[in-house]
C-alpha cells in the first residue's frame, strides 16, 4: 500500500513539522520497530513467567510503565496509520478491520491490566470465605484514641498502596557489571530495575511521616543459626543445572548428660547429594572437621580418626560390637578403655582417659555427622568413616540398619561447618572416597564441591546467620531465598515511622491473609502523639466477590505408590447476603447460614458445585454484576488433630480426622470481551485482505481498440497502476 504524504512545500513551517510527527507515528519503520521491541519483550517476559512464576513478570514487564510506554506506542502508531488514509477506499477494507481488531485488543489489554482482578481464595473444610486476596500489598495508618487502643478498633484509617514485588529487595544487583546477567541470588539490572518499587517516603500528612527503607519478600523469625543460598547439580539425564533454594539451621540442643549442643540440619538435592549444615564451638573441633579425614581403605566396619592439637589418630574398629581392648593414642596420652559400635545405627561411642586420669566420652555416627559429640572434657574430636556402597551389597549387613539413620548414605555427602570465628568450611565425601575440604565464601561467590560422580556441586551463600551458643533464644529477621510459586510467605517491611518528635524504626510483618486485627508484636508499629495512638499495619489487598464459599469436601486422589496427587477437587456451597437478595429483588429461597463473623444472614444460592483443575465455574457478584471464574488452584494440609492449624480451625467442632485447606483462583477480566472482538476482528481483516485481492474485487482487463488502423492496442488497467501497455502489430 503505497504511503501518504501529508505534507506540502506551500504549508507554513509549523504545520508542515506537525505533520512530519504525524507521518512518522503512522510509518511503517516505526510499526516495525515497534513489534520487534514487543516480540523481544514478550519473550523476555515469557522467559521470566517460566523461571520466576507469573507475578514476577507482571512485576517486570506486564505492569511496569516502559511496557505500557510500548503498548501506546503501538495504538498510536495503528491509529495513525489508518487515519492518514481516511478516506477509506474498498479494497482497503480489510485494511482497517485488521486495524480496528488490534486497537480492540489494545484496549481489552488495557481494562485487563488497570481494573482486572486476579486473587486467591483461601477456604478450610467445613468454614466459609468471601474475601479473595491478591498479592499486592498496602499500608494502614489507623488513628485510636488512647482509651480504645485495645478495645474497639476505631478511627480514621489511611490507605497508603505499597509496591514492592516478588522479590527481596537486597537481590536486586546496582552492579553495572551485571547489567543483563547476575550471580545466583541476584537479579541483572535489565529488566528488573526499570520495574517501580515504592521506597523511600511513601505518606507524608502534617506531623506523620512514613518511610520504607527494606523489603523482604519472604522472611523468618530465626533462633540460633542460619544458612542460606542456592546450590547447583545436573537434574536427570541433562546438562541443564538450575539453582535451587538452599537453607540450613542449627538449633540449641542437648547431649545425654545436659551438656549442650548444636544440632545441625541437611537437605538433599535432586541428583541425592545430602548437604549437611554443623557447628564447631571450639577450635579444636574446626580442626577435628578438617584434619579428621579417613586414610587408607575404608571398609564395611568403618575406620574412626580423631583429632587432638591438630594431630590425627587413626582408631582400628574391632569386628565386634563392643570391645574390651585398650588402646593408646600415640604419645598424646590418651588411652581409649572402651569402644563400642551400633551396626543399626552405623554408630560408635568411645571412651577415652588423660595420663591425668580424666575421662570423657565420644559419640560418631558414620552418616549424621551433625550428632556427633566431642569430648570437650579432652578437647578431642573426630569422624566415623564406612564404605556404605560396600555396606548395602551385603544383604545381612543392610537388613540390620535403621531406614531413618542411614537413608541415602551412599550418595554424595557435602559437610558445612560453621567455626569458631565465624567463617565457614565444607568437606565432602562419598563412600568409600573422601573428596576434600575447603572454605565457603559469604560474599555471594561460587564455590564448587566434588562430588566424586563426575561433576561439580555448586554453592553460593547470600545469608549467613552465625549460632551463638551464649545467645541461643535471640530472634533475628532473615531473608528467605526466592521459590518460585510459594504461598506460605511471610513479607516484611523495614519500615520508619514519625509522629512528631516520636520516631520507630522496624521490621513490619505483614498480616496474613484473612487476619482483620494484628496479634503478634511485630505485626504493628505504634506510637503516641497528640493524644492519641497511631497504628501501622502491612496487609494484603482483599477483594469482596459478593458471595460465600463453603468448602463441603475437599477431594484428593494420588498417583499410585506416590505421594504426588494426581487429582483434586473442591466440593463447594455457595451463599449470597440476605439483604442483598432482597436488594435486587431476588427471591428469598434455599437454606440459611450465619456467618460466624459478622453475624450474616446467608441464602443458598448454588449448591454442590464441583471446581476442578480443568473446569472453572463462572460466578456473579449480584452487587456489583462482576462475573468471577473461579479455578482449583492449590490446596494445604492435611492438618491432623494436635496441629495448631487444626485446633483454631475446629475449635471443637465435629471435624474429620484430616483438614484440608482448598485455594481458588479468583479471576475478574472486564477486557476479556474486547479482547476476544479485537482477536476476530483480526483474523477476519486478514481473511477480508486475502479474498479482496485474490478473488472478489480484482479488476478486469478491458481491450481498447486504436484510433489507427494499422494495429492494434490493448490497455490493462490494474488496480494499483495507471500504466497503459499498447501492443501494435
Amino acid at each position: 500500500m503505497p504511503r501518504p504524504r501529508l505534507r506540502r512545500p506551500d504549508q507554513p513551517f509549523a504545520i508542515q513539522l506537525l505533520l512530519a510527527g504525524v507521518e512518522f507515528l503512522a510509518s511503517l519503520r516505526l510499526a516495525v520497530i515497534v513489534i520487534v521491541s514487543l516480540i523481544i519483550v514478550l519473550a523476555t517476559a515469557t522467559f521470566i513467567e517460566t523461571t520466576f512464576g507469573a507475578p514476577a513478570a507482571r512485576f517486570a514487564v506486564y505492569r511496569s510503565w516502559w511496557f505500557a510506554l510500548l503498548g501506546t506506542l503501538l495504538g498510536v502508531n495503528v491509529f495513525c496509520a489508518a487515519a492518514v488514509r481516511f478516506p477509506w477506499k474498498r479494497y482497503q477494507t480489510g485494511f482497517v478491520i485488521t486495524h480496528a481488531g488490534i486497537l480492540v485488543l489494545l484496549t481489552g489489554s488495557l481494562l485487563t491490566a488497570r481494573h482486572g482482578i486476579d486473587a486467591q481464595l483461601s477456604v478450610y473444610e467445613g468454614t466459609m470465605n468471601h474475601l479473595a486476596f491478591e498479592d499486592n500489598l498496602h499500608f494502614e495508618i489507623q488513628r485510636l484514641p488512647p482509651s480504645n487502643a485495645e478495645g474497639e478498633r476505631v478511627g480514621k484509617v489511611v490507605r497508603i498502596p505499597f509496591r514492592a514485588g516478588p522479590f527481596n529487595w537486597r537481590d536486586f544487583s546496582t552492579s553495572w557489571t551485571h547489567l543483563l546477567w547476575a550471580p545466583p541470588g541476584k537479579l541483572p539490572m535489565l529488566p528488573w530495575s526499570l520495574a517501580h518499587r515504592d521506597h523511600g517516603v511513601v505518606y507524608r500528612a502534617g506531623e506523620i511521616t512514613l518511610e520504607v527503607l527494606d523489603y523482604y519478600a519472604d522472611s523468618r523469625r530465626i533462633k540460633g543459626g542460619y544458612l542460606g543460598g542456592y546450590v547447583s547439580v545436573p537434574t536427570g539425564n541433562t546438562w541443564i543445572r538450575p539453582w535451587q533454594p538452599l537453607e540450613l539451621n542449627i538449633q540449641l540442643g542437648r547431649f545425654p548428660g545436659g551438656e549442650s549442643a548444636a544440632i545441625g540440619s541437611r537437605m538433599s538435592l535432586p541428583d541425592g547429594t545430602r548437604v549437611i549444615l554443623c557447628a564447631a564451638l571450639d577450635e579444636f573441633e574446626k580442626d577435628a572437621f578438617l584434619l579428621s579425614y579417613p586414610e587408607g581403605e575404608v571398609s564395611e566396619v568403618g575406620q574412626v580418626v580423631l583429632v587432638h592439637n591438630r594431630t590425627r589418630y587413626v582408631v582400628p574398629i574391632p569386628e565386634t560390637e563392643n570391645s574390651e581392648q585398650r588402646y593408646t593414642l600415640g604419645e598424646s596420652g590418651f588411652e581409649i578403655i572402651a569402644l563400642s559400635r551400633d551396626p543399626r545405627l552405623q554408630s560408635v561411642q568411645i571412651r577415652l582417659r588423660n595420663s591425668e586420669g580424666q575421662e570423657d566420652d565420644l559419640i560418631l555416627f558414620a552418616d549424621l555427622p551433625e550428632f556427633n559429640r566431642p569430648a570437650r572434657k579432652l578437647r578431642v574430636a573426630g569422624a566415623y568413616w564406612v564404605d556404605f556402597s560396600s555396606v548395602f551389597r551385603d544383604r545381612r549387613l543392610a537388613f540390620q540398619l535403621r531406614p531413618e539413620t542411614t537413608d541415602g548414605a551412599d550418595h554424595p555427602r557435602i559437610e558445612i561447618c560453621q567455626g569458631p570465628e565465624e567463617k565457614l568450611y565444607y568437606r565432602a565425601w562419598r563412600a568409600p572416597q573422601f573428596l576434600g575440604t575447603g572454605v565457603v565464601p559469604l560474599n555471594g561467590r561460587v564455590v564448587s564441591v566434588d562430588t566424586g560422580r563426575g561433576y561439580a556441586a555448586r554453592i553460593v551463600v547470600n545469608t549467613f546467620l552465625p549460632f551463638d551458643p551464649s545467645r541461643p533464644d535471640q530472634e533475628v529477621v532473615v531473608p528467605m531465598p526466592f521459590r518460585k510459586g510459594a504461598r506460605m510467605t511471610e513479607p516484611r517491611v523495614k519500615i520508619r515511622l514519625t509522629a512528631g518528635s516520636n520516631t520507630q524504626e522496624m521490621w513490619l510483618a505483614v498480616l496474613p491473609r484473612g487476619a482483620s486485627a494484628p496479634l503478634n508484636f511485630d505485626e504493628a508499629c505504634r506510637l503516641v502523639h497528640g493524644g492519641e495512638q497511631i497504628e501501622l499495619t502491612a496487609k494484603y489487598d482483599a477483594v469482596d466477590v459478593g458471595f460465600w464459599v463453603k468448602l463441603l469436601e475437599f477431594q484428593r486422589r494420588l498417583d499410585p505408590g506416590t505421594n504426588q496427587p494426581s487429582h483434586y477437587a473442591s466440593l463447594v456451597d455457595l451463599y449470597v447476603p440476605e439483604r442483598i437478595l432482597k436488594a435486587t429483588g431476588k427471591e428469598l429461597a434455599g437454606p440459611v447460614e450465619i456467618d460466624p463473623e459478622t453475624g450474616e444472614t446467608l441464602r443458598l444460592v448454588h449448591s454442590k458445585v464441583l471446581i476442578t483443575l480443568n473446569h472453572p465455574i463462572n460466578v456473579i457478584d449480584p452487587l456489583t454484576g462482576r462475573s468471577y471464574r473461579l479455578y482449583q488452584e492449590s490446596f494445604s494440609g492435611p492438618f491432623r488433630p494436635g496441629d495448631p492449624i487444626y485446633e483454631r480451625v475446629v475449635g471443637g467442632r465435629n471435624a474429620p480426622d484430616e483438614l484440608y485447606v482448598s485455594t481458588l483462583s479468583v479471576n475478574y477480566d472486564p477486557g476479556r470481551g474486547f479482547k476476544y472482538m479485537g482477536s476476530l476482528l483480526i483474523v477476519g481483516g486478514i481473511i477480508v485482505m486475502y479474498l479482496m485481492r485474490a478473488y472478489m474485487f480484482r479488476p478486469r482487463k478491458k481491450e481498447i481498440e486504436p484510433e489507427s488502423s494499422a494495429g492494434k492496442a490493448t490497455i490493462a488497467r490494474g488496480e494499483h497502476s495507471d500504466r497503459v501497455a499498447l501492443l501494435s502489430s
